[in-house]
This record gives structure tokens, sequence and C-alpha cells, in this order.
């Protein structure tokens, strides 16, 4: 009796762990059936044709096409300063005085040189008649003298003092012909100081070069400044035409080679907000220029200017005429601005959103293996490397079709900030995936079930 009651325990017993061995494993098959039915989520896009503008971006700062510094030729105080900064001037008006007290002393110093000079000029000259004179009188006593000779009525020694009064009568004559030489010399270079003396007066004041705007004043009334004859000078201010603009930008090595000049632009000013000028690339250095030399953060750059098309903000200054349309300008100089230089354009091309292009990755079978689908046999063939024998990566896109996703290698054209033009590969009402872009650039492989969320145009 004992006896089946441990046998009915034991049955019992199995039964139930029997029945909880197929509970657990129904659940598993449960779970991994719904797991199985779970897909990767995609965002997808349709290509299309589109007109696609390459262009070139970079900060830079505003500065005047034509700005002109004003330096004295001469050195002094400033005694007087007719100007301020931001006001309008035109060419030939005063701008400043400079002490011109010394240079006065000068001129009436170099004045008197040249009276001075023009005296021993004359003097020199009545020198030389009177030597002509004397060598006329000589001239006649020497023949006078010659004949009485010849009668014997004078001696030897009278006429050879004769000869020799001549003889001395002409080398006064040349001597005096290199004196009023050197006297004219003199008179001339008395009369170059004069001039110079002149033009120094002059130069204590100055006038303005050009019709513009002062830009920059860096003197004040009572301040000396150092003429640029004797070195490099007192930068007294700056002028500036104010009506014609440009943007200096420094663009680096690699999007130079796209640049042409004439190439057209738009300008974003910061300080001008919902704004946006017209311009064109007017000049492109050709000396390059570097910074951060010897280190990894070292950058090379060329210099490009972009003047803005006055048309582009001409009702800006409406109402004005002259020089007031200068002073009416929205610009600054050292303004910062943002410029988009387009370098290349192409019309009714094959396009997609930027993001939807990855690179290919030749993966491991395990490494494709998740849980959305069965990992791919292996490659029979080793993928291709390059020097570095490393894979080699290679631009491609993931064409939704029926559910499944395809890869496709492509070949790109130009692209603007959201699209790229597809040479090769695909065309136009292709579906491809565009999102999300951990899925496309991770996840995705050819064959691999996908569902998709929705379709972005």
């Amino acid at each position: 009796m004992e006896q089946k009651k441990i046998t009915k325990r034991r049955s019992t017993r199995w039964i139930w762990i029997s029945a909880l061995i197929i509970l657990i494993g129904g659940g598993v098959a449960y779970r991994f059936s719904n797991q199985k039915k779970e897909l990767l989520k995609v965002e997808t896009t349709v290509a299309e044709k589109r007109t696609i503008y390459a262009r070139v971006t970079e900060s830079g700062t505003i500065q005047p096409t034509i700005e002109v510094p004003v330096s004295p030729d001469i050195s002094g105080e400033v005694v007087e300063l007719y100007v301020k900064e931001g006001q309008v001037v035109k060419k030939g008006q005063l701008l400043a005085v400079i002490r011109p007290d010394n240079y006065k002393s000068a001129l009436e110093q170099a004045q008197a040189s040249v009276n001075t000079a023009n005296s021993d000029y004359m003097q020199a000259q009545a020198a030389i008649q009177q030597t002509q004179v004397n060598i006329a009188q000589d001239s006649v006593n020497v023949n006078r003298l010659q004949k009485l000779h010849k009668e014997k009525l004078i001696s030897d020694q009278e006429l050879e003092n004769a000869i020799l009064k001549y003889n001395l009568s002409k080398s006064q004559y040349e001597a005096s012909k290199y004196t009023i030489q050197s006297a004219f010399y003199r008179l001339k270079s008395s009369e170059a100081s004069l001039k110079q003396s002149r033009q120094n007066l002059d130069r204590t004041s100055i006038y303005a070069t050009m019709d513009g705007t002062i830009t920059q004043l860096n003197v004040e009334a009572g301040q000396k400044v150092v003429g640029t004859v004797q070195m490099a000078g007192t930068e007294m201010m700056k002028i500036a035409d104010l009506s014609s603009m440009e943007v200096v930008v420094d663009i680096n090595e690699n999007e130079i080679v796209k640049l042409n000049t004439g190439d057209s632009a738009v300008v974003e000013v910061d300080a001008i907000r919902d704004r946006k000028f017209s311009g064109r690339v007017t000049d492109i250095a050709y000396s390059a220029s570097r910074s951060g030399l010897g280190t990894t953060d070292q950058v090379t750059s060329f210099q490009v200017k972009v003047r803005i098309n006055p048309a582009s903000y001409s009702e800006m200054t409406t109402g004005s005429s002259g020089p007031e349309v200068a002073s009416r300008m929205p610009f600054r100089p050292g303004m910062s601005a943002l410029v988009e230089i387009y370098t290349d354009k192409v019309e009714d091309v094959v396009a997609i959103p930027l993001q939807a292009v990855t690179l290919h990755k030749d993966k491991k079978p395990e490494e494709k293996k998740t849980g959305w689908g069965k990992p791919e046999e292996a490659p029979k063939e080793a993928p291709k490397t390059d020097t570095k024998n490393q894979p080699v990566l290679k631009e491609v896109v993931f064409v939704f079709d029926n559910g499944k996703v395809k890869e496709f290698p492509v070949k790109l054209g130009i692209k603007d900030d959201t699209y790229v033009e597809i040479l090769e590969g695909i065309s136009v009402g292709t579906k491809v995936v565009s999102g999300p872009y951990t899925t496309l650039t991770k996840e995705l492989y050819d064959g691999l079930e996908v569902e998709e969320t929705k379709d972005t145009p």
C-alpha cells in the first residue's frame, strides 16, 4: 500500500515537471516568434529631378573696396583738425593742419639763399665780361708792341711782358667761365631748396585725396606726427568709399581649387538679420597664408574677396545723393558676414538627400546576425583591399523594394547642403532609405527585411 502511494507521488511530480517544461518552452517559443516578427523601421525618400548648386561657405569681415590711409609727408604738431570719424569728405577738402612756423622760417632761409646765389651768379657774369675786355685790350697792346719791336724801338723784355699779360687774361677768362658755371649751379640748387621749402610749407595742410568717409581717426589736435619722408610715418586717418564694399574670407586649400573669379555669391551680414545680399568673387590670392605652423592645427588658406552688389541694397540708401549715400550705407568696416560662393550648377539631375548615401562595409556573417533576420552566408571571395590592406569603402545607397533593402553602389556628382547628384546607380522614382542615421550606417545590409515608417519628400 505504501509502495503505491510512493509511486503515485512520483507520477504526480513528473506530471508537474512536464507541464512546467511545456509552459516554459511555449513562452520561449512565443517570445522568439514575436521577436522574429519585429522588423527594423526605416525612413525612405524617392530620387527626383533637382537643380543643385555646389557652394563653398565661409565667414569673413566686411571692408571697403577702396580705403586710403592718410599720412603726412612732414613731421610736426597737429594744430588744427577739421574732421571727425564718420564724416563724409570730398576730394581736396582740408582735413588737418601741422604747425607751419618752422617751415615758414625754412622757406625764408631758402629764399635768402636764392637771392645770394643769384647775386653771385650776376657777379660771375660781370667778371667774365671784364676778362673779355681785358683780353681784347691785351691783344691790341701785343700787336702794337710787336710792330715797335720790329723797328727796334722796344726791348725784347717789354714785348714778352705784354704777351705774358695777354696769356694771363685768357686764363682768367677760362677761370671766369668755370666760376659762372659754378654760380649757376649754386643758384639752381638754392632754387630747388626754395621749391622744397615751399612744398613742405604747403604740406602742413592735409587734404582729402578722394571722396569718401573718414572710417578711422588716429590723431587728436596737439599730437605730434612723423612724416613719411623720414620713415613709415604716422597714419593719421583713413578715407574709404563706403558705396563699394567687399567681404574678405579665408578659403581652405581644399576648396580654393573650386573657385574662379566671377563666381556668384550670397552674403549674409550678422548685423542685418533676415536679409541676403548678392555678390561676386573679384579677387583670389595666389599666395597662401598659414597659421599654426609646426603644430597639428596647421591651416593653409587663401584670401578671397567678394564684392557686394550695390543693387542688392540700393533701396536702403533711397532718398540720398552724392556723399550722403555713403553715410547711409548699411555696412561698416569690420562687420562679420557669412559668404556662400556658388562654384557649380547642374539642372534636372537625379538627386537624393545626402544622408541617404553611406559607405559600403564588408561585414562578416556573424556581424550581420541580428534579431531581425538570419545571418548571410560568408562571401566566396575576400573583399578587395587597398595598399594598406584595408577593405575598400565605396559609396552606396539602400533601395527599398517589397519590404527588403538592396544595396546599390552609386557614383556621385556635385552636392549642396542637402542633396547630392547621382551620376550612376539609381534612376528617378527609386525609393531609397534615408534614415535613421544609426540604422542606415550600422545595421542595414543587402537583403534585410525592414519596415517602412514614412515617405520623406
